[in-house]
C-alpha cells in the first residue's frame, strides 16, 4: 500500500462517486481559519513540506485498491475508478515559518475534483497539526522573554513522527538547539 491510504474512508467514497460519475472538472479546496481564540492573534504556518511531498507522491495503485476494498467492505470492482489516480493540480500557501492570520486564504489546492477529495484528509491532518505546534512554539519563545527555550519531543509526543516534527517546529518558532549548559542525559539519583 502507499500513502495514498492516509485517508478517511469518506474520502474513498467521494473520489469513486466522482469518478464514476464523470465529475472530474477542476475544484479548488481552501483552508482557513475563521476566528482565533482571544489572545492567540496569529498561527505560524507549517506542515507544508509535507504536504507538497504527500501530493508530489499521490498515486492510487492496485495495493492500495484493495486496501480500499477490504476497509469498506465492497468488492474491488467498486473501488477500480480510483486506479492510476494521481495528484496533477496546483498548490498556493503561506511559505512555512510565516504568520497567517483569521481570515485568510492558509492553503488552497486546485485539482480535478476527485484528487482534491482524496488528498483532503492527509493535508488538513498535516496543517492542522504541524501549524498548532509551531503557534505554540512561538507563543513559548515569546512567554519566554529571550530566555533560551528548548523541547523534549521525542518524550512526549505520540510517536517518533510527531516528535522529530515538534522538534523541527521548535527550531523553527525559535527554540534552542544548543544546550551545552544543561544537563544531558538520563537523571542520576543517589542511592
Amino acid at each position: 500500500m502507499s500513502d495514498a491510504t492516509i485517508t478517511d474512508l469518506y474520502e474513498v467514497t467521494m473520489a469513486t462517486t466522482y469518478l464514476r460519475e464523470g465529475m472530474t472538472g477542476p475544484a479548488t479546496f481552501s483552508l482557513f481559519v475563521r476566528d482565533l481564540p482571544a489572545g492567540r492573534g496569529f498561527l505560524v504556518a507549517a506542515g507544508l513540506e509535507s504536504v507538497l511531498d504527500h501530493l508530489s507522491a499521490l498515486y492510487v495503485g492496485p495495493e492500495d485498491v484493495e486496501a480500499f476494498a477490504s476497509a469498506t467492505h465492497r468488492p474491488p470492482r467498486d473501488l477500480r475508478p480510483l486506479l492510476g489516480l494521481e495528484f496533477g493540480g496546483d498548490v498556493r500557501a503561506v511559505p512555512e515559518g510565516r504568520i497567517a492570520l483569521a481570515g485568510e486564504p492558509f492553503l488552497e489546492v486546485a485539482a480535478s475534483l476527485p484528487q482534491a477529495q482524496l488528498a483532503e484528509t492527509y493535508v488538513l491532518n498535516m496543517l492542522n497539526h504541524q501549524t498548532a505546534v509551531a503557534s505554540k512554539a512561538a507563543r513559548c519563545v515569546l512567554a519566554a522573554a529571550g530566555h533560551r527555550v528548548a523541547d523534549f519531543s521525542l518524550r512526549r509526543t505520540h510517536g517518533t513522527e510527531a516528535g522529530f516534527q515538534a522538534a523541527r517546529l521548535g527550531a523553527m518558532a525559535g527554540f534552542a538547539a544548543d544546550l551545552r549548559r544543561g544537563r544531558r542525559g538520563w537523571a542520576r539519583h543517589p542511592r
